[in-house]
């Protein structure tokens, strides 16, 4: 009794000197003093959090202790800055330990130094003889580190609004006129079907650094592929089976009239072979960047406030391109006139702006939830781009090409008569749960929503009403009534699929 009586004084004498020697260090202007931990970090312990010493010197380990620390007056004070030792006679505090101690009996002492992954827990002298003491396991020193940096990739699988255009390419049995006012036409491209809207694979990295507890700054950029839909003859066709054209409003006539592309036996018309390809892409990137700072937290629980600057960017592009190849003169021209239009209509829109919302996260365990709401408020750049061409050729050499297709009336690309800059909100939300399967690695899931209010996209501003008498050989001008531009609205949402990484 009287052994045990002595030894906790002895215990008593060390934690207190061991305390003094730590505040003494802080009053010095040591303020990186660091605790260190003598097993597994507590499981409620959080990054950067101080962790102190839980060595229990109790009942089996009293003996152990006793022998180590002989004499408590002869103890001096002790503290540590980092891995620097301030004052001696203590050994070194056992470091946060990858595991804790492992203790085994004299048997494990035979060499006198434990091998190499133990040290002696008392002096034995040069040899221990199997019998003088007991070993402790090294722990691997190492301290309790916050992450305050993150990149966060994903794999992006988003749906995006399908678009409108007019009909673009129409078709009727052999023998009738694809004119759209005339029983049995059927569209094969644009009209009451709409383009677009498969899902359209595209990544989203998201790198930021924590500068405080509270603050913190970061980048994001995101990209879909090109979401495109065509459709083509697949080369020379004849009319034999059915009649092939494209649509526009005849401004000679007031009624609908088309440019055969392939026909056979059409009223009032020769006979045509020919080709079509006709196709429609859009494009959207973003780039961002923000500050972070946090508004509330809890337990498990946390929620910042987001503010920052944004830049969208989306490009629709609609070309149409057809041949028609004249197979029969009863009529007038020349076996073997051949007739190329081209359209190409593109839009642009460039969003710059800011953008304010919140990011909130709750945790609990391994899985965490997280959701981010936020708006983007600016100027959105719409720009119009269209071109339109027809080129002649009369089989005996003779080529004559002019401004003007079927959908685009000359060229505009050196103009800026048509662009505009529109206010426009985009509203964004995403939800995401993941899983962190090892300390900073984590995988997640989740779904993204983004809504701009005003966008300029090409199938709603083509203008297909003009003169028919000008689609003719020899050229003549394409007279056009003008046309009013036309704002739409346009959305994307999806899955991610991500990786979050903390160092």
């Amino acid at each position: 009794m009287e052994t045990k009586k002595s030894t906790k004084w002895k215990l008593l004498a060390l934690a207190a000197m061991l305390t003094t020697g730590t505040a003494s260090a802080a009053d010095q202007g040591n303020s990186q003093i660091s605790q260190y931990y003598t097993g597994a970090a507590p499981l409620n312990a959080e990054a950067g959090e101080i962790v102190y010493d839980d060595v229990d010197y109790s009942s089996e380990q009293e003996n152990l202790a006793s022998s180590m620390y002989d004499d408590a007056q002869a103890l001096q004070p002790v503290a540590f800055v980092g891995d620097h030792q301030v004052g001696s006679g203590v050994p070194t505090p056992a470091p946060i330990m990858d595991d804790s101690y492992v203790v085994t009996e004299g048997a494990g002492c035979s060499t006198g130094d434990c091998g190499s992954s133990y040290e002696m827990a008392s002096s034995c002298g040069s040899a221990c003889g199997g019998s003088c003491g007991k070993c402790r396991k090294r722990p691997v020193r190492g301290m309790m580190k916050k992450h305050d940096m993150w990149v966060t990739a994903e794999a992006l699988l988003w749906f995006t609004q399908a678009r409108s255009t007019p009909a673009l390419i129409t078709q009727n049995t052999a023998g009738a006129d694809p004119e759209l006012d005339v029983p049995g036409t059927s569209v094969l491209f644009g009209g009451d079907e709409a383009i677009g809207g498969d899902m359209t694979a595209g990544f989203r990295i998201d790198i930021g650094r924590d500068l405080s507890d509270d603050f913190g700054v970061g980048g994001r950029f995101w990209w879909l592929s090109e979401s495109s839909e065509d459709a083509s003859s697949g080369g020379i066709v004849n009319g034999n089976a059915q009649s092939i054209g494209r649509p526009f409003f005849d401004t000679n006539i007031g009624s609908d009239n088309s440019v055969l592309i392939a026909s056979t036996g059409v009223p009032g018309n020769d006979d045509f072979e020919g080709s079509y390809t006709a196709e429609s892409s859009l494009d959207i990137y973003a780039a961002e960047a923000y500050a972070r700072m946090k508004m509330l937290s809890g337990s498990g629980f946390r929620s910042d406030l987001i503010g920052g600057f944004s830049h969208f960017g989306i490009d629709d592009t609609l070309t149409v391109r057809s041949t028609s190849i004249q197979t029969t003169n009863a009529l007038g021209g020349n076996i073997g006139d051949r007739t190329d239009i081209f359209d190409q209509i593109e839009t642009e829109n460039r969003f710059y702006g800011g953008q304010i919302g919140f990011d909130t996260s709750i945790t609990r365990g391994k899985w965490t939830l997280k959701s981010l709401t936020k708006v983007h408020l600016g100027n959105m750049e719409q720009i119009y781009r269209g071109i339109g061409s027809r080129t002649f050729d009369d089989g005996g050499g003779a080529v004559t090409s002019t401004d003007g297709g079927v959908l685009a009336l000359g060229n505009t690309y050196n103009t800026t008569d048509l662009d505009e800059d529109k206010f426009t909100f985009a509203p964004e939300a995403n939800i995401k749960l993941a899983y962190q399967f090892r300390p900073n690695v984590s995988m997640s899931v989740g779904y993204s929503f983004i809504y701009w209010d005003d966008v300029l996209l090409s199938g709603d501003n083509i203008n297909n009403v003009y003169n028919g008498d000008g689609i003719t050989f020899p050229a003549a001008p394409l007279v056009q009534p003008v046309s009013e531009r036309k704002d739409s609205s346009l959305y994307t949402h999806g899955i991610d699929l991500g990786c979050v990484i903390d160092f």
